[in-house]
């Protein structure tokens, strides 16, 4: 009986510490899993709050690139549109899915492709406002078009800013240049000489002005603008000369104010107003020193650019409807020799 009692108490004090082996096991268990909920917790919070502290440093970050070497009122004043709170809340209101995003980028891209760094903020600017100036009611396509350009925009100023900070230091190295060349030169006997050929004579002020030929007899001014109407805000001035008796085309001469204008002005070149296929040409000045051969030259590079595609707003010739089917034209025709 003895054994046998001995043998049950070891069997009933060795499963004692089992059970609370197991007990505590339970406990731990139960600890781990509420401190892990509370850990989670914890863990949603923070990432929430990093989130946002990374969104504030990203947008300081953004705003003080943007607004590096000039001040807001500075950048306010010559592009409004950026700081113009309504138009920013319409165009995000509108839904726009990755697609379309692209599909609508790509589109704009092409066209501003091959746009100087220098003038790409003003033509992007000028974009903006025509598609706000084309109509009151703006439809959905428009406020997708304004929201993409707006960013565009904002990064086209922050590279232009970029460039205007590497072109101060390379003004600095050549002017430190230019006085170790004139100390140079001083010493030389033919220092008088050299300094009189690189004495710059005074130049006037740069115009950009257009010829347009084979147009309609009865053009006006505001045929002009129309057909113009993507730089009509940038036309200077308009001269259509009087017509000489037995002509059958008149011609005239759009004066613009800047570049990108210029080349959009000259993208024009084979349009059509009215029944007439009207040439847009690079003029030269009255009183410049720029021979007939010269300004011949420059007005077939210009075509050469426009043709493709390089211009701003100009379509490649080989995008062109009426491209192909000349291309299609002879093409049949060659089929047509071979039978």
């Amino acid at each position: 009986m003895v054994k046998n009692i001995s043998a049950e108490k070891l069997k009933t004090v060795n499963s004692v510490p089992k059970i609370l082996k197991k007990h505590k096991h339970k406990k731990k268990t139960k600890i781990s899993i509420s401190e892990l909920g509370n850990v989670e917790k914890e863990s949603q919070e923070m990432s929430v709050e990093k989130t946002k502290q990374h969104a504030a440093v990203q947008k300081t970050a953004v705003s003080k690139t943007m607004l590096e070497g000039m001040s807001e009122e500075e950048i306010g004043n010559k592009y409004p549109i950026l700081t113009d709170m309504e138009l920013v809340q319409r165009f995000l209101s509108v839904p726009m899915n990755n697609n379309q995003k692209g599909r609508v980028r790509q589109v704009l891209r092409d066209k501003l492709k091959d746009t100087s760094d220098s003038l790409l903020p003003d033509v992007i600017y000028d974009k903006i406002q025509l598609i706000l100036k084309s109509s009151e009611n703006l439809t959905d396509t428009d406020l997708r078009k304004i929201r993409i350009l707006y960013n565009m925009l904002k990064t086209a100023v922050q590279n232009h800013k970029k460039e205007e900070k590497v072109k101060k230091v390379d003004k600095v190295m050549v002017e430190k240049k230019l006085l170790n060349d004139e100390k140079d030169s001083e010493k030389l006997d033919t220092s008088k000489e050299k300094k009189q050929q690189l004495v710059k004579k005074v130049k006037g002020k740069k115009r950009y002005v257009v010829f347009l030929g084979n147009l309609p007899l009865d053009i006006d001014k505001e045929k002009i603008m129309k057909h113009f109407s993507e730089v009509s805000d940038h036309i200077v001035d308009v001269r259509i000369p009087k017509l000489a008796e037995g002509k059958k085309s008149a011609i005239a001469y759009v004066e613009l104010k800047n570049e990108p204008t210029y080349e959009l002005a000259l993208s024009k070149h084979h349009s059509m107003l009215g029944t007439k296929r009207i040439n847009v040409l690079y003029t030269a000045q009255k009183n410049g020193k720029i021979t007939k051969a010269e300004a011949k030259c420059k007005s077939a590079k210009l075509l050469a650019l426009q043709k493709s595609g390089k211009l701003i707003g100009s379509v490649p010739l080989n995008r062109k409807r009426s491209h192909r089917r000349t291309k299609m034209k002879q093409a049949r025709a060659k089929e047509m020799q071979n039978q």
